[in-house]
């Protein structure tokens, strides 16, 4: 099942003193004690040196750099229309389209916020929402192989379970189309 940032946080605080030896706020003074003040350098800092591994290294960096994305979490409604401001808040009814669409694939669906994206997930996350530019809204969509259609491109992030994009510039796009890749992917992660 796919865990909320919130979730997934509270499971890494209830493990990492059984694995480490140290609770989670004796890390983040650890990583404080450094003074380095970069997300990424700190993150990089507190895997190779102390081996924490790559979740418990950002969660620790991000405690110290940037304290209120922790609580921020537990504050979904806050983190969308954050995202949705300013030069892309005219992107947010595309948003609200495809999120419609995912949850018509089922019951099951569940909406996780984060900083820069929202996804679905029914048993695993199957589609993110991205507004990446100012002119439109990636839907990006963990699909089987074998899945076609004229609308997928290949999507460029992280996570390679992620290998289709479709680029979304107005709700009308928001179609049939998308609404049956919509439900493949969320078929697919259950």
């Amino acid at each position: 099942m796919a865990l909320t940032p919130q979730q997934m946080l509270q499971r890494m605080v209830e493990r990492i003193e059984g694995r480490t030896g140290r609770s989670f706020e004796e890390w983040v003074e650890v990583a404080r004690a450094t003074g380095i003040d970069k997300h990424k350098v700190l993150t990089a800092h507190m895997k190779a040196e102390h081996g924490l591994n790559h979740n418990e290294a950002q969660w620790v960096a991000w405690s110290v750099v940037d304290p209120g994305r922790l609580e921020s979490y537990s504050r979904p409604d806050d983190l969308l229309r954050s995202l949705y401001s300013g030069k892309k808040a005219h992107l947010r009814p595309i948003h609200d389209a495809l999120r419609a669409a995912g949850h018509a694939a089922g019951d099951d669906v569940r909406d996780n916020v984060c900083r820069t994206y929202s996804s679905l997930a029914t048993g695993r996350q199957f589609a993110m929402i991205h507004p990446r530019t100012q002119k439109a809204v990636d839907l990006d969509l963990a699909l089987p192989e074998g899945v076609d259609s004229p609308r997928l491109q290949p999507a460029k992030n992280s996570n390679p379970r992620f290998a289709h994009r479709i680029r979304v510039t107005s709700v009308e796009e928001v179609d049939d189309e998308v609404r049956r890749l919509l439900a493949i992917a969320a078929d697919a992660a259950r």
